[in-house]
């Protein structure tokens, strides 16, 4: 996706936003009160659910209010470290290594804590914390998306981090049904705590509205298992333009070479975001090319933006697209890796009457805003954190040990921390062995 100015999606890495250096972070509680509760609904819904609860969050949804009340959140510093270890941080997908060692020295007094599936950071402090007797909060990972590794030596090292953390993990938050054998076979998982909830639209704050009636180009981007090859098949020699938004990149390179010999497909790589779902907004279909064979979701976020715009979605018949559209009543579902399929759809979709378009449009719109919304969804993950709580109260309770355990935990957590400040991997080391 395009990779200037602000980003419209709130679901990308929570790890980006500045914290304040200055002032210490604390678990707060009873986020919400009654005069908010009766002017918001949702905000309501979400005090019923949290209550007092102290909910340790790295999740990147603060925009939403009513999130914003019921967590504690741990953000990454914007200021990347130039040091080596932060550049070997940076090297393994961590921008932000202090965000491990802030969720390790927070979770002790927290009631649940919810991590981000998408950041190795969070899944690094996972097997930490799975491995310190203190830290007994449940766990929710929320938007698990996993592919298994290549190699095999990767493939260990996932279902490693996520054994180590099972003790306290209570919800993995995976998107379709689909996925809980697949889950449970390739990483281990407990089928019990694979827990299905769909993702949801993100374009809260932005004023982005379809602007023309019909549109004319076809428009997709985004480099996260694309199947290019199979939609640039289809579009050679057709009447219609496609429009790939696309930043610089190996992979935009490659699209690109193939994309020179057709006349009819452009690559774009200075859209801003806003612009690029401008464009979406504006097009006669969104296309959705998932790669075939993957045993995860993916694009669901990208499916359902575009949905929410009133814009007909063609994809890949795959896990996440049939979760989302209903194939001819809220958008068209092709067969992976079929040209010929793609080129049928979207000669279909150009066909199509404009009163049966917009019945197309106007059902995705509803679909995508109500039953796939973001509030939805937050206040489902609240209310699943609450119960995780409810249901193991008897084995957690901060704060509740005898006052000479306490001591020595803390002397141990001291200890810990000093390891953990050397870099995370000192920390886990020590807890292996402890162990």
């Amino acid at each position: 996706m395009p990779p200037r100015g602000r980003g419209i999606s709130s679901r990308g890495s929570c790890h980006t936003q500045p914290h304040p250096e200055s002032s210490p972070m604390t678990l707060h509680s009873s986020p919400l009160g009654t005069d908010d509760a009766m002017v918001h609904p949702d905000a309501a819904r979400a005090a019923s659910a949290v209550g007092s609860l102290r909910l340790l969050s790295t999740l990147p949804f603060n925009k939403v209010e009513f999130w914003r009340r019921s967590v504690t959140s741990v953000e990454a510093s914007a200021r990347s470290s130039s040091s080596l270890l932060g550049r070997a941080w940076r090297r393994i997908g961590v921008p932000d290594a202090s965000v491990i060692t802030r969720l390790w020295r927070l979770a002790p007094r927290a009631d649940a804590v919810l991590l981000n599936g998408g950041e190795r950071a969070d899944l690094i402090y996972l097997a930490l914390a799975g491995l310190t007797p203190w830290i007994r909060a449940p766990h929710v990972i929320v938007d698990a998306h996993w592919q298994p590794g290549e190699s095999r030596a990767l493939r260990a090292m996932q279902r490693l981090i996520l054994r180590l953390g099972r003790r306290l993990l209570a919800d993995v938050q995976i998107h379709s049904p689909e996925e809980i054998s697949l889950y449970e076979r390739n990483f281990g998982i407990p089928r019990q705590l694979l827990k299905p909830l769909p993702w949801s639209t993100s374009l809260q704050g932005y004023r982005v509205a379809r602007k023309a009636a019909q549109g004319d180009a076809v428009v997709t981007g985004g480099h996260s298992y694309r199947d290019y090859p199979t939609l640039l098949a289809a579009a050679a020699g057709q009447p219609w333009k496609l429009r790939i938004g696309l930043p610089a990149s190996p992979v935009t390179a490659r699209v690109r070479e193939v994309a020179a010999g057709l006349p009819n497909v452009e690559v774009v790589s200075d859209w801003t975001f806003e612009q690029y779902w401008q464009e979406v907004a504006d097009s006669r279909a969104f296309a959705m090319p998932i790669v075939a064979g993957l045993q995860r979701c993916t694009a669901d976020q990208t499916i359902l933006n575009a949905m929410a715009l009133g814009t007909i979605v063609v994809a890949t018949d795959a896990l996440s697209s049939r979760l989302y559209i209903r194939h001819g009543q809220t958008g068209f579902l092709v067969p992976e890796g079929d040209p010929k399929a793609w080129r049928d759809a979207l000669a279909h979709v150009h066909a199509l009457p404009a009163a049966d378009a917009q019945r197309i449009r106007d059902a995705a719109r509803r679909e995508a805003t109500t039953t796939f919304s973001e509030e939805e969804r937050l206040l489902k993950t609240l209310e699943r954190a609450a119960l995780a709580v409810r249901e193991r109260s008897t084995s957690h309770r901060p704060g509740g040990q005898p006052e000479w355990l306490a001591g020595r935990l803390s002397a141990l957590r001291r200890s810990f921390a000093r390891l953990a400040g050397i870099g995370g991997v000192g920390a886990l080391g020590a807890s292996l062995l402890l162990e």
